[in-house]
């Protein structure tokens, strides 16, 4: 009897727990998986502007055989190695330096480097237009100041870089707040028995915060690695993906694969190829960032 009264208990609260998380399953499943599978489907399709019809990997053969694919594949992986150490390093310079603040002035820097995450993106860029104008951009106004030459900054090689910098100031606010509350989070006895020690700043810093903030450099590192390979609006607003396909990313070929030239199921290849290639590149980071390290 009372392990029949038990056992009703513990079906209850499990029936209340799946209650509980039922209506996000179902969001999940609706506007995530369903998705995910409609596109590995479609990716398999052609379509003649009428119907879609069965091609196979027709659609793969034609992706891999085109060059304009390949070299959206290397101006990525060029935005992933400008953007994702930068955003690392820099975030982790400034929460340091932010972290012997006191809190109030935390708070209002904090706040100053993550605003312009949560800003619209084209109000940004139409900023930066003006700045990286040739004729009366704020940019080459300051290089005069300096006695420096005018800076074609959207030409073929400084576009890149250019545009790098744009993602740059929009991303690092959040890895800020990121590294800021992983320091919060060390316990202060670690660095106190150092400096008993005698252990300098800069030694505590590479044996002590480093290796306690290996789980949120992993976080930061992979959450940036996907964000540049996701980058769009930027380059859609600013260049377009040129000059000479010099910016055409991944996902501004996919973009004019879906939408410009009406071809989905290509651009659905692209889109599983992307997605592959990230859970590749990511599951290297898990591999050599991973760590034990709980506090």
């Amino acid at each position: 009897m009372k392990q029949r009264t038990f056992s009703s208990i513990r079906l209850r609260r499990e029936i209340s727990g799946w209650l509980f998380v039922l209506p996000m399953l179902l969001f999940f499943l609706l506007f995530v998986v369903y998705p995910i599978l409609k596109a590995i489907k479609s990716s398999f399709y052609g379509f003649d502007y009428t119907k879609y019809y069965w091609s196979g990997l027709d659609n793969y053969r034609t992706i891999f055989t085109d060059p304009l694919f390949w070299k959206s594949i290397r101006n990525t992986l060029e935005f992933v190695l400008y953007l994702v150490p930068s955003i690392t390093v820099i975030a982790l310079m400034i929460a340091v330096t932010l972290y012997a603040y006191p809190k109030k002035m935390q708070s209002f820097f904090k706040a100053a480097f993550y605003i312009p995450g949560v800003t619209s993106i084209v109000s940004l860029t139409l900023v930066w237009q003006y700045i990286y104008n040739g004729q009366f951009g704020l940019g080459n106004y300051i290089m005069g100041l300096v006695g420096l030459q005018s800076v074609n900054w959207l030409g073929v090689h400084s576009a890149t870089l250019a545009l790098s910098l744009i993602v740059l100031t929009i991303s690092v606010g959040s890895a800020v707040v990121v590294f800021s509350a992983a320091l919060g989070g060390i316990p202060k006895d670690y660095y106190e028995s150092a400096a008993l020690d005698g252990a300098k700043p800069g030694k505590m810093f590479l044996q002590i915060t480093l290796p306690m903030l290996k789980p949120t450099l992993l976080y930061v590192v992979v959450t940036g690695t996907i964000g540049a390979f996701q980058v769009f609006a930027i380059i859609l607003i600013m260049t377009g993906g040129g000059p000479a396909y010099r910016t055409t990313t991944i996902m501004m070929l996919i973009y004019q694969q879906a939408f410009v030239n009406m071809n989905f199921g290509i651009a659905n290849a692209m889109g599983i190829v992307l997605c592959v290639l990230i859970s590749l590149i990511a599951y290297v980071q898990f591999k050599f960032l991973k760590s034990d390290i709980e506090y």
